[in-house]
């Protein structure tokens, strides 16, 4: 399925001594009109998390050939 794998560089940009944050996609859940943050599993697999109101997974796998957007919408 077109966007299901996200390729993400294992680099960081951020300047030395700096802690990063943990890392997350923006989701529009269209189910019930709401924004909220997916973090990256354990495993650096996919990112996964619920619709905040009526608990609907998602999961974003990550891969070659992916994309970098950061923001989605799921249906």
């Amino acid at each position: 399925m077109p966007g299901e794998n996200l390729d993400i560089s294992s680099g960081s940009d951020l300047p030395k001594g700096r802690v990063a944050g943990r890392r997350f996609l923006g989701i529009q859940f269209a189910c019930c009109g709401v924004y909220a943050r997916i973090y990256l599993n354990r495993d650096k697999t996919a990112y996964e998390g619920n619709c905040p109101k009526c608990s609907r997974a998602v999961k974003i796998r990550v891969g070659p050939g992916g994309t970098d957007c950061r923001f989605f919408t799921a249906y």
